[in-house]
């Protein structure tokens, strides 16, 4: 076998390694399909098969050989043909996206994508062009991303694939308005399709409130120390044990007042008041209940029923709608629990995930809509922190139902429940 078919049959097995999601493996494939070219004097396809080599190092985890590869390789870079720099340039965004330096990376793209432009290789530009564009929003975030977008856009090849999928980026870029709460934001580089995705829809009451990608378990923002505040603030989180404690109580529905499950459970299929208000004394009766507890959760449940009149004023409700279980508010901050314990450090990505497909399971089990979801959600976040006055924690819970139900980009449009 010659030194050129060694080569060619080794840069074969890398890209086969790839494709298998074997990075390290094919990153050994790699340099020795580097070693080969070399050894037959073709310098210019050992920099494009290095490159590659520097990319799978980065997919596997050795982000510093990566960079040092890469380094040497940029240095003989102005000597390159046309199309040898414009690889250079597109492997070396994946290689310094993986190291965090996402604002170079997103500039190595656009020149890759410059670079195949040049040539009249449409193909390979407008992947470079999508790629420049996920790390620009990735960087700067959507307002940020706006006029880089744009000009992006006016240098695409158009009519493609890549081409409508960069307008897109654009165009929700566009309709994000000036603020960074109450808004629906879908992650570029994450699935917004399949089961993850559906139980992380679950959580996005919360996620469209913070103005965080609702599709996305982790954090692009560096804010690791944010979430560890959040937590030892609101949650009294501070360890990993302290995390887990938590989410198993709201993943179980327990973490929440459960006389407010108790009081809807006693209301059964009819809707007349008075009736609803004899079983809950006839049940508090049989479990010698304080006669103070019992006025309590009496006059809950006349609160619940303001609220589901209000409810059904703004939408949230159905014209005869009712809230049978307040559980979706456990099962929403759940998923949003998960996100910020991988992001403080509580767990990894899979447990978070984990975490997230059984919140997901929990609230499809009882839930039979995004809407009857919905309105459990919003019911039990408004008995925690409204107490009857319909103020900001209403009219901006209002404002996360219609976002997610008017959205045409909305996962609960674009996703079945259950």
């Amino acid at each position: 076998m010659t030194v050129q078919a060694d080569a060619g049959a080794l840069f074969d097995r890398a890209r086969k390694y790839e494709r298998q999601g074997r990075p390290g493996e094919a990153a050994a494939a790699y340099a020795k399909a580097a070693e080969a070219v070399e050894a037959r004097g073709d310098w210019t396809s050992a920099v494009a098969v290095r490159a590659r080599y520097a990319r799978a190092l980065a997919a596997a985890g050795s982000t510093g050989e990566a960079q040092r590869v890469l380094d040497v390789l940029d240095r003989g870079a102005a000597s390159l043909p046309g199309e040898v720099r414009a690889g250079l340039d597109a492997q070396a965004a994946h290689v310094l996206a993986a190291a965090g330096r996402t604002g170079e990376a997103a500039r190595r793209a656009w020149a890759a994508m410059s670079g195949f432009g040049s040539l009249q290789d449409a193909g390979r530009a407008g992947a470079a062009g999508l790629h420049a564009a996920r790390l620009i929003v990735k960087d700067a975030g959507p307002r940020g991303a706006l006029q880089p977008l744009r000009e992006l856009l006016a240098r695409m090849p158009p009519g493609g694939d890549e081409y409508r999928q960069v307008a897109k980026l654009l165009a929700d870029a566009e309709r994000r308005p000036d603020r960074n709460h109450d808004v629906l934001i879908t992650d570029p580089g994450s699935a917004a399709w399949g089961r993850l995705a559906a139980a992380l829809a679950v959580g996005a009451h919360l996620a469209v409130g913070n103005g965080v990608s609702w599709n996305s378990l982790a954090d692009h923002d560096e804010s690791a120390g944010d979430d560890r505040v959040l937590l030892e603030r609101d949650w009294g989180i501070t360890d990993t044990e302290s995390w887990r404690k938590q989410m198993d109580a709201l993943l179980d529905a327990e973490n929440s007042d459960a006389a407010i499950q108790m009081v809807l459970d006693r209301r059964g299929r009819g809707t007349d008041q008075r009736a609803w208000r004899d079983a809950i004394v006839a049940w508090c009766s049989e479990r010698d209940i304080s006669d103070q507890t019992v006025r309590e959760v009496v006059e809950l449940s006349g609160q619940i029923l303001r609220y589901e009149a209000r409810f059904r004023a703004d939408g949230l409700l159905p014209p005869d709608g009712l809230v049978e279980s307040v559980y979706g508010y456990d099962f929403g901050r759940a998923v949003n629990m998960a996100r910020w314990g991988l992001n403080a450090g509580y767990c990894d990505a899979e447990g978070a995930e984990k975490c997230v497909l059984t919140a997901g399971h929990r609230a499809h089990q009882v839930y039979q809509s995004w809407g009857s979801f919905s309105a459990g959600y919003v019911l039990g976040r408004m008995l925690r922190f409204d107490e009857g006055e319909f103020g900001e924690w209403y009219e901006r819970s209002l404002a996360g139902h219609r976002i997610l139900t008017d959205d045409p980009e909305s996962p609960w449009r674009r996703m079945a429940w259950g």
